[in-house]
């Protein structure tokens, strides 16, 4: 589960972080202020002139809920079969 002050970037380039080589399409998570950062520095797969674009990358990912099928609706419910 992500933590509220993170949200999750896809990486443009090769990144080595905490020891760990990234490639690049590799999801990660990381502190509001360090994706700030790799989108200035171009590692992350958005163009930061993009104002727009930059924003969403950084909202956090909200985790919605299942959805959850509902029953049809029975328009004949209620009506007697003929």
């Amino acid at each position: 589960m992500a933590q509220p002050d993170h949200v999750r970037i896809v990486l443009a380039h090769h990144l080595t972080r905490d020891g760990e080589q990234l490639l690049p399409g590799d999801e990660i998570e990381v502190p509001h202020h360090e994706a700030r950062q790799l989108i200035g520095a171009g590692y992350v797969a958005v163009d930061p002139t993009d104002s727009a674009a930059v924003s969403r990358v950084l909202t956090p990912a909200v985790e919605s809920k299942p959805a959850v099928a509902k029953a049809p609706a029975n328009k004949a419910a209620g009506q007697a079969s003929g």
